[in-house]
């Protein structure tokens, strides 16, 4: 999602994976954020390589060049968005910041595990890639809600009505 934002902002984003056609949906996620009054936080550096195997480099946005892919965000934006967790109330973690299954690409990851293990707000993580990361970084303890669902955990969290548990308010 944050290589699309990257784009969208006008920066290269190299060989990244990206969507295709996400530049409307984008552009009514910031003006909504607007009326919401909700801040949109993404990267300020990124974490580059070649090739998955490759040696890491820290850049600037505007920085990265078109064989490069984008693999981790950087120490700014980590540090960053752990401070924002730090002050949190609640706390919802769906998805990794980077290919954190790769050391050199993990660091980020490692730093949000972190900040949200040892935030005093609730956290709720959902997914198969974040629970990857949980078991990774040994916090499961400190993660308030666990749910293995990825894309149904957040529909629920949006409000929509999903098929067991429409089943199960019929039933009430």
């Amino acid at each position: 999602m944050a290589n699309n934002i990257i784009k969208y902002m006008g920066n290269n984003i190299g060989k990244s994976l990206q969507e295709d056609s996400s530049d409307s949906i984008i552009q009514e996620i910031f003006s909504l954020s607007e009326t919401q009054n909700c801040k949109i936080i993404y990267p300020q550096d990124v974490v580059v390589g070649k090739d998955l195997n490759g040696n890491p480099q820290i850049k600037e946005l505007n920085e990265v060049s078109s064989e490069e892919m984008i693999l981790d965000i950087g120490p700014k934006t980590a540090a960053k968005l752990a401070t924002i967790i730090s002050g949190a109330g609640t706390i919802v973690w769906n998805g990794p910041v980077g290919v954190f299954e790769i050391e050199q690409f993990g660091a980020g990851t490692k730093k949000l595990a972190n900040a949200i293990a040892q935030s005093p707000g609730f956290s709720i993580a959902g997914g198969g890639d974040t629970l990857a990361a949980i078991a990774k970084y040994e916090i499961e303890k400190q993660i308030g809600y666990i749910s293995t669902g990825g894309g149904a955990f957040l529909e629920f969290l949006e409000g929509k009505t999903l098929p067991a548990i429409a089943v199960l308010q019929e039933r009430a």
